[in-house]
């Protein structure tokens, strides 16, 4: 489940507002948030808000003549239907709607951004009523593959599914394409295999960066042996996606213990869930999560279901912990006045990945497809997956791209730039698992049986649960 920045699973209402207000609602403060991670709580927001054509000179073609400016949309409006809304003074709507001006003002189209809390229902209460939006934003791929072979989706065009093919990081063209079909292309992402920790606390401890996924054990046991801060502390209360957090620990741990082709082929149901791979990587995440020693006490194990996610690596800042796996998003989850990086009073390192394998990376994010059969809608779906618009997102929101061509010297957000190093820097990618698993199990038995599980479950009973109850 995600963080989608990731996922977020956030969703909103609909309403209007041209680019211009978007952009000075964007720097008086605004109204939207979204996850990318389906860990993230829902966010609230107003109305559908779009973006008008502006006066301005625009360029004579955008992405090296793909799209060429010639007001061709001119009185044309293309809906993209998402899970990302605003929440509180986080302008996300008007953040993500303004990033399309130079498209605005190149073609003459207006963008109507549909944001809900109810992201999944909606959508397939509208594609099965025939009201198709133009341009869906999937933080779950496996939806996307429902909805491409029940036929409710396009197969993009040649001349945009090359991209899909040739610039992104290595694992992505597969999340948008459906039995050789391409239907979506990569809008942004989030890193997952990253632990939090206070640099101040392992220099004062004596402590290092673990390399191997064998250091971090031993790390782990010398910390909880030194007898000082619990070695880790976790929260997995997200109201009824409560559990995803386990189920992110568990896809990083399947893919450091039996690799990438035995992952896929658990995500893809090829082995069952209760195989004995999938047990021996259930206790391995137990020997962290449910272990006393580096928690703190048998109470401290069981509180974890009901404390926040968002809470959940907080004891990092206060001294009483060493660390936090979380995703990337959590970079913004710090109490204010907590400073981020290498000199700072958090930072993160990556999850490390056993002694001479590939370095593993496990991310979630976005992908873009079209619900209808438009020039315009391909031509939105184009842009997004364009550099320029997700740099431009990274710039103004600190969301992560997995475009090849993304220029990381000029990331100025230092911790931004040390995630897209990591990022590019795998040797092996693969997206949550949560989100590619039938919606009844990633979204559904995996959560609620990892909760059971944590409060004191066996292993044999969660695995088995979830086996039980995968749709035939």
């Amino acid at each position: 489940m995600g963080d989608n920045q990731q996922r977020r699973r956030p969703v909103r209402t609909v309403g209007t507002l041209s680019v211009a207000t978007a952009l000075v609602l964007a720097a008086c403060g605004g109204s939207d948030s979204s996850d990318g991670d389906a860990g993230d709580e829902p966010i609230e927001s107003s109305e559908p808000q779009t973006t008008d054509a502006g006066d301005g000179a625009a360029s004579s073609s955008l992405l090296d003549g793909e799209i060429p400016c010639e007001q061709q949309y001119a009185g044309e409006s293309v809906s993209i239907f998402s899970p990302g809304r605003d929440s509180g003074d986080d302008p996300l709507v008007a953040d993500f709607v303004g990033a399309y001006q130079p498209l605005v003002d190149c073609t003459g189209i207006e963008i109507v951004w549909e944001g809900t809390d109810q992201f999944e229902t909606e959508l397939n209460i509208r594609l099965e009523g025939g009201d198709a939006p133009d341009v869906i934003d999937y933080p779950q791929p496996g939806l996307l593959a429902d909805h491409a072979r029940q036929g409710f989706l396009q197969p993009l065009p040649d001349d945009v599914a090359v991209h899909v093919t040739t610039d992104f990081i290595a694992g992505w063209d597969t999340y948008g394409t459906v039995d050789d079909v391409i239907y979506g292309i990569p809008g942004r992402s989030g890193v997952k295999s990253i632990v939090w920790y206070s640099p101040a606390a392992f220099t004062a401890g004596g402590y290092e960066i673990p390399e191997t996924f064998d250091d971090l054990v031993a790390l782990s046991d010398q910390m909880a042996a030194d007898g000082g801060p619990n070695a880790w502390c976790a929260g997995i209360e997200s109201g009824v996606a409560t559990g995803w957090v386990v189920t992110d620990w568990i896809e990083d741990f399947m893919l450091r213990l039996h690799g990438e082709d035995v992952y896929d082929q658990w995500v893809a149901h090829e082995i069952a869930f209760n195989d004995p791979r999938v047990l021996e990587v259930v206790d391995a995440v137990g020997a962290f999560l449910k272990n006393p020693d580096y928690i703190g006490s048998e109470n401290d194990v069981k509180a974890i279901a009901t404390t926040k996610f968002q809470d959940g690596g907080i004891p990092v800042s206060t001294g009483d912990c060493y660390m936090h796996r979380q995703a990337s998003f959590y970079s913004s989850q710090w109490p204010e006045g907590i400073e981020v990086g290498a000199d700072g009073d958090v930072n993160f390192f990556y999850l490390p990945s056993p002694a001479g394998g590939p370095n593993y990376l496990l991310g979630a994010g976005d992908v873009y497809a079209a619900g209808t059969d438009r020039p315009a809608s391909f031509d939105v779906v184009r842009y997004t997956g364009s550099v320029e618009y997700q740099s431009e997102i990274l710039a103004v929101r600190g969301e992560l791209s997995p475009h090849l061509d993304l220029d990381i010297e000029a990331i100025e957000d230092p911790v931004a730039r040390q995630l897209s190093e990591l990022q590019l820097s795998a040797d092996v990618f693969r997206f949550d698992g949560s989100d590619l698993m039938p919606g009844a199990v990633g979204a559904g038995s995996f959560w609620t049986e990892a909760t059971a599980w944590i409060v004191g479950g066996s292993t044999e009973d969660f695995v088995n649960n979830v086996e039980s109850g995968w749709p035939a």
